[in-house]
């Protein structure tokens, strides 16, 4: 008003053009009053206001990661559902894309209630509200996450976060910013790990560390114990590996994956396992007994229920050098003593022989050395031809000689050379040539003849030239009698090379005559020696003593690999000949006489045969190697070097997890305890009541097992198919195992002989009567017996065992040999300990070949047929006998005897162990696993933890703000499947080793796979 009242005074009384100047004055001051009070105080409010905001934004930020990420733990997607919020995840890591979706949900509604008001201006953050799949995508576009401060913080980022200033409903001021913030909680570690820990528990024992490898760790000493325990007979075990074996070491190696990815056990499956180590110390004695469906109520107890004191085990049963890591000593044993009777038989000429060894000791190559001068010599008459057109079609030559003995020097004997007599002679040669000639069909001969004479000597020398298998040394005295037998030492030779070159040639004359004439026929012979009446004898003294020193050489092999059928002992015993040549053969300097010679060439002949049979059974090892990879391929395991390597690395250290991670990261270590329900996996029923994590009503089995013995009764499958793939023998079952068999199978005779019994005693006894016969012909042979004489010392020494299944056995392991040669040699005039060995020897290697012959095999169905029977008889028996006392009796007395396993090198003769194999496999599921930390839990509710749970149930989450949860996906049970193989080698004989219980493929819980019971597996999922 001043200012128009100034104005209309001005228009009275100065010139307008003053009052333009004064106007613009004083807006000017006007506007500089305005500029410099109200409108700073506004902008100061607007910055205030969005910088205020921000800050709130970070702190609803932290909020909302906090329970974004206490959401997405509890309920962790690990499978995208199928549906258009389902499809917003990937499926490679679509639990962090599921963590995404709730950060950006749970900040924005954060944001959405959250203001900052300063007088008339309010300002907020926001990001753009998202309902259709489309939106959400893009806003999970904006979210970046990381886990920092190694895994125990999450560093999120939020992109183009929106800050917005209003005064009076106007926008006054808007940014857009990147928000970081980081919140303490190791939710992306608890994935990380549980997902390490799922496929841990998922490798095979050659994929690394984990459940597999701990697996196989676990059931060897528990295989290898029982394998020896019924091996030795030391304790009543029908079934080596069983399921709940299966089953107690699975549920170890997965507390053992726990503390190598946790850091730390569970608690609870602790607790449950030494319970169940408890019932397996007890179960073992009882070892035929079935699964107990009760297995779960007494390893389970009800959750809060007063625990009892941990009983330690019993102590297992089983020899003490039950070890697969302990060395067997595998030794030339037998091959020695049938390379020796091999040697000693002389029916068929041979050079290994022991008549050709030592007549090679008296070898001598004799040969006549000459000399022809001549004294006076006509010329040769020179032919001419009969006339013109005549040919020359033959010339013939004769001479007819005229010698006169003559007196002067022969040939010198050369060195190494012994002169075994010389002559000289006068030869005159009487010479006529004849030629034929021919002109057409006419024919004419001509003539003429002239005389020849000559000065002839010759000298019979000797070289002596053993070729025998005795390591070149001297030998003195020679040709002369001598030696350590005082014997001819080729003393005699030189009548027998003057026969052969001179007497078969017509005499001293013809052959001067010959010399002369340059038409000696025969220059060289070989010649022997005569021997001595006891060199045999005395050269079999010494070779038994050396046959005990081969058969103790021995080299040491794993007995894993054994196990394994990765080794080759008798290739290592052959090699291990070849290098002690020298030292066993321990020839002297110096032999003493031919005899000594021979008696060396012999040793050294015994050793080559032995190395000779050694590495014959090494070719047959490694054939019978290929049998054995067919069988393991068609099971699944692959082959031996699968079978070793699963051996070898089962005890390869893992390093634990430290609780305590590394840089001590703020807020403290992050401490996980993992908890399963059930917290020991069973192959039985568990319900609700012993594991909360099963639901009500809904009992569930948390594991399932299998495993398949390959070489078990009836024997007439994978052992012997292998053994004969292997050796290409004849078909059948062996008589060994056709013996055990029909002794097995006394305890269900009750007085009455069942069909299939009889039909395998009568088997049995053709294969004991084709071995009677050899035996017979054997004895007579040996000691000059009568035939009937012979018969009786054979009956004698069969009537030692009772049963055709016993005199099986005798024949199968050496102990009849040795009976029948001790009532024959009784019998002979003269008793001699050296004969008794030696016809053991060569009836123990003759009923070697018969039993591998096709005479002295067993049908398959006879054996199978009676096993069948004994089995079932046995069960009966066990089921109506409860006293262990009777309980051990059957089992032990009749499952223990039937032979089972696969012989190592089954060649006759030559059997150091056996072995078995076990295909396991174990499949499994938690009802829920939970992983609990209480890092990044809310420190206003003390004792609060972040839980991870897995438990299969679908993942639902409202993401429109309808109020109904659309479906995300599934959070997976903790589940796996995985396996191992274990090879199991017990000593030669007995019983073998194996499960004779008739159940070769053991099969426990819901196998193939876990599940609720009556549900099929996809059902045991929360209702969707």
């Amino acid at each position: 008003m001043a200012v128009t009242r100034f104005a209309e005074d001005r228009r009275g009384r100065v010139p307008f053009a003053l009052v333009g100047i004064v106007l613009l004055v004083g807006a000017s001051t006007f506007g500089a009053a305005i500029s410099t009070q109200g409108p700073d105080r506004v902008d100061r409010g607007v910055d205030a206001a969005m910088e205020r905001s921000s800050a709130e934004a970070t702190a609803a930020l932290r909020s909302g990661v906090a329970e974004a990420a206490r959401e997405a733990a509890a309920e962790p997607v690990t499978a995208p559902a199928e549906t258009p919020y389902g499809r917003l995840l990937s499926d490679s890591t679509p639990f962090r894309d599921a963590l995404r979706l709730r950060i950006y949900l749970r900040v924005q509604e954060r944001l959405s209630v959250t203001r900052y008001r300063r007088g008339d201006v309010t300002a907020a953050a926001t990001l753009p509200e998202a309902t259709t799949p489309a939106e959400l995508q893009r806003g999970m576009e904006r979210i970046e996450i990381r886990g920092v401060e190694n895994g125990t913080a999450l560093r999120v980022t939020v992109r183009n976060l929106t800050v917005t200033a209003l005064e009076s409903g106007r926008v006054v001021a808007s940014e857009r910013r990147d928000r970081t913030v980081t919140v303490s909680t190791p939710v992306l570690t608890l994935h990380d790990r549980a997902t390490a820990f799922e496929t841990r528990l998922n490798r095979g024992p050659l994929d690394g560390p984990g459940l597999g490898r701990r697996l196989s760790a676990r059931l060897y000493p528990i295989a290898w114990a029982r394998g020896y325990a019924q091996h030795y007979g030391t304790a009543p075990i029908a079934n080596v590996v069983a399921n709940r074996h299966v089953e107690l070491s699975t549920n170890g190696a997965v507390l053992e994956a726990q503390r190598e990815a946790f850091g730390r056990s569970d608690p609870e499956g602790r607790e449950a396992m030494q319970r169940a180590r408890l019932e397996f110390g007890v179960k073992e004695f009882a070892a035929g007994a079935p699964v107990d469906s009760s297995m779960a109520e007494r390893v389970l107890p009800r959750p809060n229920a007063i625990r009892e004191p941990s009983a330690s085990l019993p102590p297992r049963h089983g020899a003490d050098n039950a070890s697969p890591n302990r060395r067997l000593d595998v030794d030339v044993g037998t091959i020695s003593g049938r390379a020796l009777a091999g040697l000693r038989t002389d029916s068929v000429r041979s050079n290994r022989s022991l008549r050709e060894v030592l007549r090679a000791a008296y070898r001598v190559e004799a040969k006549l050395r000459t000399t022809r001068r001549q004294t006076y010599a006509e010329p040769r008459p020179e032919f001419e031809s009969p006339g013109e057109g005549w040919s020359l079609v033959d010339t013939d030559e004769s001479a007819n000689p005229t010698v006169e003995s003559s007196v002067g020097p022969t040939p010198d004997a050369r060195a190494g050379e012994r002169r075994f007599d010389g002559f000289a002679r006068h030869v005159e040669l009487d010479r006529r040539v004849t030629w034929t000639w021919r002109r057409g069909n006419e024919t004419r001969t001509t003539g003429g003849e002239w005389t020849e004479r000559y000065r002839v000597g010759v000298t019979l020398v000797g070289r002596y030239a053993p070729n025998g298998t005795a390591p070149d040394r001297p030998t003195r005295p020679r040709f002369e009698r001598g030696g350590p037998l005082d014997g001819p030492n080729l003393a005699n030779v030189s009548a027998k090379a003057s026969r052969r070159l001179v007497d078969e040639q017509g005499g001293r004359d013809a052959v001067a005559a010959a010399v002369a004439a340059r038409d000696l026929d025969v220059r060289k012979r070989t010649v022997y020696g005569d021997r001595p009446a006891d060199l045999r004898s005395w050269t079999n003294e010494n070779l038994t003593a050396f046959r005990g020193q081969l058969a103790n050489v021995s080299v040491s092999v794993s007995a894993g690999r054994v196990a394994t059928y990765t080794t080759n002992p008798p290739e290592r015993l052959a090699a291990e000949l070849r290098r002690r040549r020298a030292t066993l053969i321990d020839a002297p300097n110096e032999y003493y006489g031919a005899a000594d010679r021979g008696r060396y060439g012999a040793r050294a002949a015994l050793l080559d045969e032995t190395i000779r049979r050694l590495e014959r059974r090494s070719a047959n090892h490694n054939e019978t190697q290929r049998a054995f990879d067919a069988v393991l391929h068609r099971v699944g395991v692959g082959s031996t070097e699968r079978l070793h390597d699963i051996f070898r690395l089962r005890n390869t250290p893992t390093p634990i997890r430290q609780t305590s991670l590394p840089g001590s990261p703020p807020g403290g270590p992050v401490v996980v305890v993992p908890d399963g329900s059930p917290a020991y996996l069973t192959v039985t029923s568990v319900s609700h009541d012993r594991a909360s994590g099963v639901p009500p009503s809904r009992p569930y089995h948390p594991l399932s097992a299998k495993n398949t013995n390959l070489f078990t009764v009836p024997y007439g499958d994978a052992a012997d198919a292998t053994v004969e793939q292997g050796v290409g023998g004849p078909t059948g079952v062996r008589l060994r195992t056709a013996g055990h068999t029909l002794i097995a199978s006394e305890s269900i005779s009750n007085g009455s002989t069942p069909e299939s019994r009889r039909r395998l005693r009568e088997s049995v006894d053709v294969s004991m009567a084709v071995i009677r016969a050899r035996a017979r012909r054997i004895v007579r042979n040996e000691t000059q017996l009568t035939r009937s004489a012979a018969r009786a010392a054979v009956d004698e020494g069969v009537a030692r065992w009772d049963g055709t299944g016993r005199r099986a056995l005798a024949a199968s392991n050496g102990s009849l040999a040795a009976a029948i040669a001790a009532a024959a040699d009784a019998r002979a005039s003269d008793p001699s300990e050296r004969r008794r060995e030696r016809l053991e020897t060569r009836l123990d290697a003759a009923f070697v070949a018969v039993r591998r012959t096709a005479a002295a095999r067993t049908a398959e169905t006879a054996v199978n047929e009676t096993l069948t029977r004994v089995r079932e008889r046995a069960t009966e028996r066990a089921i109506s006998e409860a006293s262990d006392r009777v309980r051990s009796r059957y089992l032990n007395g009749s499952f223990g005897r039937v032979a089972a396993g696969l012989p190592v090198a089954p060649v006759p003769g030559y059997w150091y162990a056996t072995v078995n194999v076990w295909d396991v496999s174990v499949r499994g599921a938690y009802a829920r696993f939970t992983l609990r930390t209480r890092r990044g839990a809310p420190a206003s509710t003390p004792g609060a933890a972040v839980r991870y749970v897995r438990d299969g149930s679908a993942v639902r989450l409202d993401v429109d703000g309808d109020g109904a949860p659309e479906r995300l996906g599934h959070d997976e049970r903790v589940a796996f499947e995985t396996g191992t193989v274990v090879a199991v080698a017990v000593p030669a004989y007995r019983g073998g080793v194996g499960d004779v219980d008739g159940n070769a493929d053991e099969r426990a819980g819901t196998w193939p796979e876990p599940r609720c019971t009556s549900w099929e597996a996809s059902a045991c999922r929360d209702s969707e």
